[in-house]
């Protein structure tokens, strides 16, 4: 869901995301061209057109306006807020991580509704004065807005009304597990009933709208699916340090190191696929084999390691008591899937892609056994992965 900055509010970058223009096209020209002649005629086509464009644009920045509404409220709970990106079917602001409490992730949630439902209603009572073409874009405006709020209000995660039934059952039976449980179940029957209403549609001949309907379902259906997987990765995995899963005392190399020296020495006889770089003892960077091989044979003998490697403020930095769900959170937002696990300033451990996903899966066997023993899946240690 990447995205190009288009602005910044408030320190959060707002990103569009190349499908928003499709369907700003799509908007604007079914504004022109058919909702807005049909409320009022007499107006000249490009006087349409006008109307469609502006509206269209101020129907995105009101999902702006409605993602904010969850930022705000998300930083007041101290939880930070990566940025917001507008796609395809909306907007979504991206959190660092989950609200601490039942309260903070209702709150969140409930916020984008509300911004909705005021730009609506105080969109449709300006538009009840105002004559003419202005007065009719206005209450297309404000009744859109409206339309978002009901439609982000269903019981439906990753919907705002699924956050909202999700934190409901957490105050309630105080499990923020079973309760994002029970929520993404809900959401994945919903996803799917969309998708069979859409198909229904299409089939008594509403083909544009059964199509987008069976589109959105398959969209909350799958979200809700992945949401419950992470669900059942992300419960265990906070009661399990950074240390069980780190590989410890990882080889060094030198700064001043010939990459071809280091091909022969450390990388010929080592099994790893990641080093921390060193230079006059103190950690500096670290470099990957993938990096090695974007160098051409011919230059490996005049390039060092230190040149290659990575600068120490880019490689994620984790405490060996630091909890892996945080580091997952942390390195779901960056490009290298690697960790340096730092002790009091002394490096420890390394952790790469291939023990996040050993752990995973180890993860995911304990949760099974434990699902047939009835019992709660254990926290125990988790052997020291040593591949890189």
């Amino acid at each position: 869901m990447n995205g190009f900055v288009i602005a910044k509010i408030r320190g959060i970058e707002i990103r569009v995301n190349w499908s928003v223009v499709v369907i700003g096209a799509l908007v604007a020209w079914s504004l022109a061209e058919n909702i807005l002649p049909e409320a009022i005629e007499g107006y000249r086509t490009g006087e349409y057109w006008t109307a469609g464009v502006l509206a269209t644009i101020a129907f995105f920045a009101a999902l702006v306006g409605h993602e904010m509404g969850h930022s705000l409220v998300a930083i007041k709970a101290g939880v930070n807020v990566e940025g917001i990106t507008l796609w395809l079917f909306g907007g979504v602001a991206e959190l660092d991580r989950s609200p601490d409490s039942p309260r903070d992730a209702l709150r969140i949630a409930a916020a984008g509704p509300a911004v909705s439902a005021v730009i609506g209603v105080v969109a449709l009572l300006v538009s009840i004065p105002t004559a003419g073409l202005i007065g009719s874009t206005l209450a297309w405006f404000g009744f859109i807005n409206l339309l978002l709020a009901a439609f982000n209000l269903l019981p439906a995660i990753p919907m705002d009304g699924g956050r909202i039934y999700q934190a409901r059952l957490w105050s309630k039976n105080g499990n923020e597990h079973e309760a994002t449980r029970k929520a993404s179940q809900l959401g994945h029957r919903i996803g799917g009933a969309m998708v069979m209403l859409g198909v229904l549609e299409v089939l008594l001949g509403g083909t544009i709208g059964g199509f987008w309907l069976v589109m959105v379902g398959w969209f909350v259906r799958e979200a809700a699916r992945a949401e419950l997987q992470h669900a059942e990765v992300d419960q265990p995995l906070r009661s399990i340090a950074v240390s069980q899963v780190m590989s410890p005392d990882p080889v060094r190399v030198g700064a001043e190191t010939m990459i071809t020296e280091f091909i022969l020495g450390s990388l010929h006889r080592g099994r790893h696929a990641s080093y921390p770089v060193t230079r006059g003892g103190i950690v500096t960077g670290l470099i990957t084999i993938r990096q090695i091989q974007d160098v051409e044979p011919d230059a490996r003998s005049d390039t060092t390691v230190g040149q290659l490697a990575i600068p120490l403020d880019d490689v994620v930095i984790v405490e060996p008591d630091s909890p892996v769900s945080d580091l997952l959170n942390e390195l779901g937002r960056r490009q290298d899937r690697r960790a340096l696990v730092f002790d009091q300033g002394e490096l420890v451990g390394i952790v790469s892609p291939s023990d996040i996903t050993r752990l995973i899966t180890v993860v995911g066997l304990l949760g099974h056994e434990s699902d047939q023993a009835n019992h709660p899946a254990p926290t125990k240690e988790i052997p020291p992965c040593s591949t890189k």
